[in-house]
């Protein structure tokens, strides 16, 4: 496996408490980052995703028909 912060290789039994980061430290990293909001999820509005895969589909061609 390759650690997703400091991009080391390692094996999953190194250390099992740790997955997926390499170490207890590159784990704490990443906890870091979502506490200081580096990372974010972002949301999504059902409504408005459904009026723009409306609009998405009102734009493209017909599909053509098979035989």
């Amino acid at each position: 496996m390759k650690c997703p912060i400091c991009e080391k290789k390692f094996s999953p039994s190194d250390d099992p408490l740790a997955l997926p980061f390499c170490s207890l430290r590159c784990k704490m990293i990443d906890a870091k980052r979502w506490l200081d909001e580096e990372y974010v999820v972002v949301a999504i509005n059902p409504q408005k995703l459904e009026e723009e895969i409306a609009a998405w589909e009102a734009a493209s061609p017909p599909a053509a028909e098979e035989n």
